[in-house]
């Protein structure tokens, strides 16, 4: 008999019926198996016991599979059970437990089976005749199959491009319809594809557009299209006073529609480059560990052919008096219109220098040459391969100095220098210099134009990058329908060839500009924009006429972009340094009470003295924000105000709102301020069956509060109703919450104790400066709080590694790719190269039992599919850092403001 662990005791009826339903059975049962021949395939189901007593997630763990040693076996997919999981779970059963498996076949000839759960099962499979079986059961087989495709594409647990191809090709090829969207609570709260994703190709974006690649092909008009009108632009008004604004003079060489990021002088410059390869080319490692480096930076860098020496790093402040990257585009992984500007102190030899670096191209590609060409009117040096490896064109206008990947670029630097629209007479960028004077002493100032956005979004800029991002998918699968025809015995490999067996589309790879893919020896590539990576920019491609498709597509686009975003603002971002030097503990914000005879200013100044590090201080400027959609925000938020809480002693992280309440508040002008924290404590998270679960009551699971000032209830009211507490003492209210209000304060907490600390703290103080928004976040350095953090971080990136491996792992169990090729072919499915975010190396490893899995390192073997608490030595990038943050934002009527303030210890900077 099983055994079965109950938390309390149920009639014995239900329990019968609860053992029915799960499929209790004494001792674990021999396979069940049915298959149907037919056409074009077969389809069979197979249930298997669960082997081993090693908890198993079989949805999320790649072991679980079936395959046939001839490789006619296709396309398996698990059966969902959520009730059997549900029920399960309830009654704590272990084991026996039995997992059901759909697949496809190839042939009609009996076959031996082999189930992997994960331990190895072989089954004799003999397909019967039946019509209405193979139906029946092909329907079962599309049904799971399209669930798996739905869920992984509303909540990826790893990049689902093999499950998206062959989802959408086997619904055409099949004549089966995907599953619709989720509707309900759990659909509202998925994050919704905008108009950001089709404008920077985001993955959501691509895996929409391989869909579509893939769908039967609709009739196209013969005739070509014009280009239809751009979406309407307001002009920002040229006569705001800016008398006395100064503007830094490399500024008078930018295009106003480049986006500009400058530093000031070349020691910034540097600075900003080794952070950046300190953290891999990708700032986002600082955070948290990505699971695959595109090298985007190394790309541009190679392309343009400047590789300092450490001389040169020496003698670039004596030579370079500012530094600039200007770019026409954001497509940094496929080829971007980018480039680096000089402002030199000495010309000639910064000339000299530039000459020399660029020349070592010649030396390392040998099929590269050096030409000159003739860009508005001037000779311009051009140094670049066939394949556009290395793509740097330098130009020299007096002491400003160009090199760049983009002859549209180098020619909008002569023009901009001539006077034809440079960034230093744009109204909008006058206007964030009124707001961010030049004379600031910023290690980085970035600004994006409404210009910049404007040509983006213009009719022949952004039908060219959708014909070049559906370039690179047509490509990619084009590589994975190869690999269904070789999985499915086709021998069809080329386009024409896969057209005709049908595994691809009629009419896959027509284009409305005449070009076409082309098979090399390591890639696709397309006649007119080169190699996927190395794409040539995409205002570079001339765009004389459309389809009527894309025409109706941009038309679409500029509607929905009018309703979502109207336009887009002038923004900047100033980032100053400000070095922190070693001595007494991090300053911990919130963390403790001013002494009574120092005030705030002088405390923190006393405090940020003595770190070790340094501190940027960031601020933000959105303005003017003429017929800018910001959605609900306005009508949410309150007037800034010049108040706000005063610090809480023993805070670690600290929120508050200044909001417009519907509710009568009292005055008219009385801000409403919500607010809460979060203190310091050990987290009850555990891992039960390879998932992170609560290991306590809701109320156990936060040490937190959340009040509002200055009318007790005010918003909260919507959530508990009319608040219980009538004084200062704690009181229950709804949802095991405890109360207390004093003067014009109510608090609310899980925890009475924490009600009676911070109640008598409460009062409000003057604001630096009036707001809607203020956060702080203390040094987690050695709190219980960032046991958690690093718990959740290790969570994430292992889920990251893990992803990798699925992906991998994946392509065997779908596509029948050799294991041992798994990998380079992944790697080329996503354009980058796969590091573990544990730090460990990606193997091939021998499963006890079962096929060969990839897997990391850095996961030992026990737990390599399924997550489990964080090793000893695991810490989250962020905490080897971060020391602290002080942020407020405002949002007046024709300006968004922000100030950021975080501490960095000396580890996260170069």
């Amino acid at each position: 008999m099983n055994r079965f662990n109950f938390r309390r005791k149920l009639p014995a009826a239900i329990l019968v019926g609860l053992a029915v339903m799960v499929g209790v059975a004494s001792k674990a049962a021999a396979a069940e198996v049915e298959a149907f021949a037919g056409g074009p395939l077969g389809v069979g189901r197979i249930r298997f016991a669960v082997t081993g007593d090693a908890p198993a997630i079989p949805l999320e763990d790649e072991r679980f599979t079936v395959e046939s040693a001839d490789g006619r076996v296709l396309y398996p997919v698990i059966a969902e059970q959520p009730a059997r999981r549900l029920l399960r779970r309830l009654l704590e059963i272990e084991s026996p437990r039995s997992v059901t498996m759909y697949f496809l076949i190839l042939g009609e000839e009996p076959f031996d089976l082999n189930a992997f759960s994960p331990t190895l099962q072989t089954v004799r499979v003999t397909p019967r005749s039946d019509p209405q079986g193979h139906r029946a059961l092909l329907a079962q087989w599309w049904r799971e199959y399209g669930n798996r495709w739905k869920s992984l594409r509303q909540d990826p647990k790893f990049p689902p491009i093999a499950e998206n191809f062959l989802a959408a090709n086997m619904s055409r090829r099949l004549a089966l319809p995907l599953p619709e969207p989720s509707t309900g609570l759990f659909a509202a709260l998925a994050p919704k594809k905008s108009v950001w994703d089709e404008l920077l190709n985001t993955e959501a974006h691509q895996l929409a557009l391989d869909q579509a690649l893939l769908a039967p092909a609709k009739p196209q008009a013969a005739e070509p299209q014009p280009l239809p009108p751009p979406m309407p632009w307001y002009d920002l008004a040229p006569d705001r006073d800016f008398t006395g604004v100064a503007v830094e003079p490399i500024a008078a060489h930018v295009p106003a529609e480049a986006f500009y990021l400058r530093f000031g002088n070349f020691a910034n410059y540097l600075w900003f480059r080794n952070l950046s390869r300190k953290w891999q080319g990708d700032l986002g490692n600082m955070i948290q560990r990505r699971g695959v480096e595109r090298a985007s930076t190394k790309r541009i860098e190679r392309q343009l052919s400047l590789q300092e020496s450490v001389l040169a790093q020496f003698l670039g402040p004596q030579v370079i008096e500012d530094v600039a990257i200007i770019g026409l585009d954001p497509y940094l992984n496929d080829g971007a219109a980018i480039g680096i500007l000089f402002h030199a102190k000495n010309s000639q030899v910064l000339s000299q220098d530039l000459l020399r670096q660029r020349r070592e191209a010649l030396t390392k590609f040998p099929d590269a040459a050096e030409t000159t060409v003739r860009i508005a009117e001037r000779d311009v040096s051009l140094i670049a391969t066939p394949g556009g490896e290395v793509r740097s064109y330098s130009i020299a206008d007096g002491d400003f100095h160009l090199v760049t990947t983009s002859k549209r670029l180098a020619q909008r630097f002569i023009l901009a220098g001539q006077g034809q629209q440079p960034l230093s007479t744009s109204a909008g960028f006058l206007g964030v210099r009124k707001r961010l004077s030049v004379e600031r002493t910023d290690a980085v100032f970035a600004y994006v134009s409404p210009e910049f956005v404007r040509e983006l979004t213009s009719p022949a800029i952004w039908i060219e990058s959708q014909r070049r991002v559906r370039s690179a998918r047509e490509g990619k699968l084009l590589t994975l329908a190869q690999l269904q025809a070789t999985a499915e015995a086709h021998p069809a490999s080329t386009r024409e060839e896969l057209i005709v067996a049908k595994i691809l589309p009629a009419g896959f790879g027509g284009r409305g500009d005449s070009s076409e893919i082309v098979e090399s020896e390591d890639a696709f590539n397309d006649t007119i924009r080169g190699k996927p990576g190395l794409f040539v920019p995409v205002s570079e491609v001339e765009v004389s006429s459309v389809t009527s498709e894309e025409a109706a597509a941009y038309r679409d686009f500029g509607n929905r972009f009018r309703q979502e975003v109207g336009q887009t603002p002038p923004i900047a971002i100033a980032v100053s340094r400000v070095p922190l030097a070693e001595g007494l503990p991090t300053w911990r914000s919130f963390s403790e009470t001013p002494e009574p005879e120092q005030d705030e200013n002088s405390r923190v100044s006393e405090r940020l003295a003595h770190m070790a590090g340094e501190s940027l201080s960031i601020d933000v400027v959105a303005t003017p924000l003429n017929d800018v959609k910001l959605g609900k925000l306005p009508d949410s938020l309150g007037e800034p105000s010049d108040r706000r809480l005063a610090p809480v002693a023993g805070d670690m992280i600290h929120a508050e709102f200044v909001l417009d309440s519907p509710l009568p508040l009292g005055p008219a002008d009385e801000p409403h301020h919500l607010f809460l924290g979060v203190r310091d404590f050990r987290s009850p998270l555990v891992v039960e069956r390879g998932r992170l679960a609560p290991g306590a009551p809701p109320a156990e699971l936060i040490r937190m509060y959340v009040g509002t000032w200055p009318k007790p209830g005010g918003l909260l009211k919507f959530f508990i109703g009319e608040p219980t507490a009538q004084g200062p003492e704690p009181v229950q209210g709804l949802a095991d919450t405890w109360q207390a209000r004093e003067d014009d304060f109510l608090l609310i907490s899980f925890k009475p104790d924490v009600v009676e600390q911070v109640l008598p703290q409460l009062q409000m103080t003057p604001a630096a400066e009036p707001a809607q928004l203020w956060i702080d976040v203390a040094d987690l350095t050695g709190s219980e709080l960032s046991r958690t953090v690093n718990a959740l971080g290790y969570m994430r990136a292992r889920e990251a590694s893990v992803a990798a491996c699925r992906l991998m792992n994946t392509l065997a169990n779908q596509l029948h790719v050799p294991r041992e090729l798994c990998r380079e072919t992944a790697e080329r499915m996503m354009d980058g190269r796969f590091v573990c975010p544990l730090g460990g190396e990606y193997e091939l490893a021998d499963v006890e039992g079962g096929a060969p899995m990839w897997t990391s390192t850095a996961i030992t073997p026990p737990n390599r599919f399924l997550l489990t608490a964080p090793p000893e030595d695991f810490e989250l990038p962020l905490l080897t850092w971060f020391r602290g943050l002080r942020a407020e934002a405002r949002l007046g009527d024709d300006e968004i403001a922000a100030h950021l303030e975080i501490d960095m210890a000396e580890s996260a900077v170069p």
